[in-house]
């Protein structure tokens, strides 16, 4: 099969079986998220197609890649894999990982202050909020779900209170108001955040291709009063775009939520603040996430309250959102890595495992769409065994953090460090 044939097959693919609304967009070089919209969890749907339908081999490290840039980049990959293919350049990956929009947001004024390090603040993202939806569905994002606890630890280490402003007691017009006003009368140290519908906008990059997709950015005017600057520090953006369409993905009923705060309070974070912080996010006994999707997927398997196995890809739809989260890993290592003065190398071993975890999800979730699609419960126990490994990876993740955070604090109190035992780098 040549490469022009995988190109023609995926295109049959997109438009037969997935129905993809974009596909006029489709040529060579159409650029998968951005152009034709699909998400991650539809490159895994058409992976899944192309492997059941016409018979290629889908390996594990295959998986584990970043979404794919482009139709072409994806059809480097489906020729390698097709001994009869051409060879062709190796495929061009994404970069550019994205972890929390909150704490994002709220950390971007830490990162220009000289005083003080916006790493710690990541403790609390690794295993940040799980919801199990009443159907059963794993979800990044709930009206149940507040921020508290980020709001309360970004006063303690670093002394900014962060202010509520939008009030869900009041109509969705009088919040705009809130949020004009804010605006209109904001000084140059505060920062102004509020929650919109990022499907709302499809000139920006919306990754998971959600709808909707509730996400927190941060707004400026601009000399042009039908223009305002909105950046958004999760996905490194900043950029104009017109005050009107902002204001409609505001409007969205699904999205609820804003505060501002002033990079004029930042004081230098004290090491009792940052000890109490990370021992009030560092669960050592348990894996929030990795236990959501075992429950899930166990729900699925005994039909649970009348749930299908077929039901269970579009219940794991949002597992990538989640799993990136486990990124924030690298930010404690690295603040404890950087005070210490320790190898690099290590270091890179380390970003290599977190690196696997996060990866691993994907693989899991592949797993898991193919035995809702065939019903062969064969896949489970491979599944389930994916998920015990992934919890063996991220206790061996946890204790090395942990350990390492016991040689900060020892060495911070200049206290004898000799007994503390490092565990070894494992994947």
């Amino acid at each position: 099969m040549t490469k022009a044939d995988i190109i023609d097959l995926i295109h049959q693919v997109l438009a037969e079986k997935m129905a993809v609304p974009y596909i006029s967009a489709f040529s060579p070089y159409a650029r998968l998220n951005e152009d034709l919209y699909l998400d991650s969890v539809m490159v895994l749907q058409l992976l899944l197609h192309l492997e059941l339908d016409h018979g290629f081999v889908i390996p594990d490290d295959a998986l584990a890649k970043e979404d794919f840039e482009t139709v072409d980049t994806l059809a480097n990959l489906l020729a390698r894999l097709d001994n009869t293919a051409d060879t062709i350049e190796p495929p061009v990956e994404f970069d550019d990982i994205k972890v929390h929009c909150f704490v994002s947001c709220l950390c971007e004024i830490i990162k220009e202050s000289p005083i003080v390090d916006h790493r710690p603040f990541y403790f609390g993202v690794w295993d940040a909020d799980v919801v199990i939806t009443d159907d059963c569905r794993i979800s990044y994002h709930s009206a149940t779900i507040n921020h508290q606890f980020f709001v309360h630890w970004y006063q303690q280490l670093y002394g900014v209170c962060v202010h509520g402003w939008y009030d869900r007691a009041l109509s969705k017009e009088a919040n705009v108001r809130r949020l004009l006003s804010l605006l209109d009368n904001r000084p140059p140290e505060r920062s102004v955040m509020v929650m919109l519908d990022m499907y709302l906008l499809p000139e920006r990059e919306n990754k998971f291709n959600a709808n909707p997709f509730p996400h927190y950015v941060m707004l400026e005017k601009t000399d042009d009063p039908e223009t305002w600057l909105m950046l958004d520090p999760d996905y490194r953006w900043e950029g104009s775009l017109p005050r009107n369409r902002i204001l409609e993905a505001v409007r969205s009923p699904h999205a609820a939520g804003g505060y501002y705060f002033d990079s004029s309070e930042i004081r230098a974070s004290s090491p009792e603040a940052i000890k109490e912080y990370f021992n009030a996010c560092m669960k050592l006994d348990t894996n929030p996430m990795t236990t959501a999707v075992r429950r899930i997927i166990r729900h699925h398997l005994e039909g649970y309250r009348g749930l299908q196995l077929a039901q269970l890809s579009e219940a794991l739809k949002e597992l990538p959102v989640l799993s990136i989260r486990k990124y924030a890993y690298e930010h404690g290592f690295a603040f404890f890595w950087r005070n210490l003065k320790l190898d690099d190398v290590e270091f890179e071993c380390w970003c290599d495992v977190i690196g696997k975890l996060v990866e691993t999800y994907k693989i899991i979730q592949y797993r898991a769409m193919k035995l809702a699609l065939t019903g062969d419960e064969a896949l489970a126990e491979e599944i389930f065994q994916l998920l015990d490994e992934q919890d063996q990876r991220e206790f061996t993740i946890k204790q090395h953090l942990y350990a390492l955070h016991k040689t900060w604090c020892a060495t911070w109190e200049r206290s004898s460090v000799g007994n503390v035992t490092l565990p070894p780098v494992e994947a």
